[in-house]
């Protein structure tokens, strides 16, 4: 049973959703860009993991 539960939880497709960024990580990006007086690139407020290396070169 634990096989077949492992399997099914594998073949969850990902959303979009999934791949967006956090409310949280979009207003902790954008007060970093107004500190520093950068723009945050449109990229990043698409992926995830792209604002995270964002966020981490910008601290």
């Amino acid at each position: 049973m634990s096989a077949w539960i492992e399997a099914q939880a594998q073949l969850k497709p990902v959303s979009d959703m999934d791949q967006l960024p956090t409310s949280k990580q979009v207003a902790f990006a954008e007060k970093l860009a107004r500190i520093k007086r950068r723009a945050v690139p449109d990229e990043c407020f698409r992926d995830k993991g792209l604002m995270s290396k964002w966020i981490d070169g910008n601290k």
